[in-house]
C-alpha cells in the first residue's frame, strides 16, 4: 500500500511536469517554488468555537486573540437541536464536557481530499496558543526566508528503523536533487544578474529536513493538518514527508515505502521547474497556518511579475506576457495518482 501510494503521487506530479513542458514557451520560467514565495498569498483558516452556554470574558477575548484582526475567520455557535449535523457531532465527541470547543477548518481553496476539520480540540488558552505558532513552524518559516527552496518536514512513526532508514533515503535523495538540478539563467527569468545579487532572499536550489515527532504536543495543530489533508492518513504508522515550500505550502505527503528516489525527485522536479500555471488555486497542495511577514523578508527586488491580468502587472520596464495556463484540477476520481 506504502508503494502504490508513492507511485500515485508520482504519476501526479508527472501529469503537472507534462502539463509545464507544453507551455513551456509561454510559461514564466521562474521556478515554482520561487514563484510561490515571492506571490502566492497564504490562504486563511477557518475557525468555528462550538458552545452551549454564552462565552465568558476571558473566553471571548481568546476568540479575538483567534481572530486576529481577521474577525471573518472565526465564528462562535451556540450548539442546539437546530444547529448542522456536521457540528452537532463534533460536539458530541468532545472530551471536556465543560470547556467550549475549537473547530479549525482547512481553507476553502486547499486542495485536500477529505470532509474532516483540520484540528478539533477543547477551546482554550494553550488551544488557542498552539494553533497560531509553534516552535517547528517558526523553523519552517526561517528556512522558507533564508533560502531553501522547500522544506521536508519529517513526521516520524516512533519506530526507530523505519524512521531512520526513510530518513535516510530522503536525505540521500535530497542530497543527489540538490547536485542535479539546476536554475534558469537570468535571461531565461528576464531579469539581470545585478537584481539577483540584491535578492534580499536568495535564490537557489536548496532543501533540508525538518523532524517533527508524532507526540509532541506542542505541535498538535500542525500535526494534525498534516495528517488530516488525506482521508486516510492518520490511520497510517509510517513515516511520512511533506514537501513545504513557498510561503507554507504543502505538496502532499509520501508514506512509508513511498519516501524513494523517484517519487521525491518528481517532487523537487515539480517544485523547481517554470511556474507554468501562475494561479495558485490551479497547483496542487494546501497552505499551512503559519505566522510570518513575508513581504518584509521578500524586499523590493524579485524575479517574478504577478498576473498580467493583475493591477499593476510587470516590474517597471516589462511588457506583459501572455500565460497559457493548463487546465486545473477540478476533482479527482478515486485512483487519479494522488498520493493515496
Amino acid at each position: 500500500m506504502m508503494f502504490r501510494r508513492g507511485n500515485r503521487l508520482f504519476s501526479f506530479l508527472l501529469f503537472w511536469c507534462v502539463l509545464a513542458s507544453s507551455a513551456v514557451v509561454l510559461a514564466c520560467q521562474v521556478p515554482v517554488f520561487r514563484y510561490a514565495l515571492e506571490r502566492w498569498i497564504a490562504d486563511q483558516y477557518r475557525f468555528v468555537v462550538l458552545c452551549d452556554a454564552e462565552l465568558s470574558p476571558q473566553q471571548q477575548s481568546l476568540v479575538g486573540r483567534l481572530a486576529g484582526g481577521r474577525k471573518a475567520g472565526v465564528r462562535v455557535h451556540r450548539v442546539t437541536a437546530e444547529s448542522d449535523e456536521f457540528l452537532r457531532d463534533l460536539w458530541r465527541q468532545r472530551t471536556d464536557a465543560k470547556a467550549p470547543l475549537l473547530v479549525s477548518l482547512f481553507p476553502r481553496t486547499a486542495a485536500v481530499e477529505t470532509a474532516l476539520p483540520a484540528f478539533v480540540s477543547a477551546f482554550s488558552e494553550e488551544s488557542v496558543q498552539g494553533v497560531q505558532d509553534s516552535a517547528v513552524r517558526r523553523k519552517l518559516v526561517r528556512r522558507l526566508q533564508s533560502g531553501d527552496s522547500a522544506v521536508w518536514l519529517f513526521l516520524e512513526s516512533g519506530e526507530v528503523e523505519k524512521d531512520r532508514a526513510a530518513r535516510e533515503r530522503l536525505e540521500v535523495s535530497l542530497q543527489m536533487q540538490q547536485q542535479r538540478l539546476k536554475l534558469p539563467t537570468a535571461s531565461e527569468m528576464e531579469v539581470t544578474e545585478q537584481q539577483l545579487r540584491e535578492l534580499r532572499v536568495p535564490l537557489r536550489i536548496s532543501f533540508s529536513v525538518l523532524p517533527l515527532k508524532r507526540t509532541d504536543p506542542a505541535e498538535s495543530f500542525l500535526i494534525s493538518c498534516l495528517l488530516r489533508s488525506e482521508d486516510d492518513l492518520e490511520q497510517l504508522r509510517e513515516p511520512m514527508a511533506f514537501p513545504v515550500f513557498g510561503r507554507g505550502r504543502v505538496l502532499y505527503a509520501l508514506v512509508g515505502e513511498g519516501i524513494a528516489e523517484g517519487t521525491i525527485s518528481a517532487a523537487c522536479d515539480f517544485l523547481s521547474g517554470p511556474c507554468s500555471c501562475q494561479v495558485k488555486e490551479q497547483n496542487p497542495g494546501f497552505d499551512l497556518l503559519v505566522s510570518a511577514d513575508w513581504e518584509k523578508s521578500l524586499g523590493s527586488v524579485l524575479v517574478s511579475d504577478p498576473l498580467p491580468e493583475q493591477p499593476g502587472a510587470g516590474r517597471a520596464g516589462a511588457a506583459p506576457k501572455l500565460l497559457a495556463i493548463p487546465p486545473g484540477r477540478k476533482s479527482e476520481p478515486s485512483g487519479s495518482g494522488r498520493s493515496q
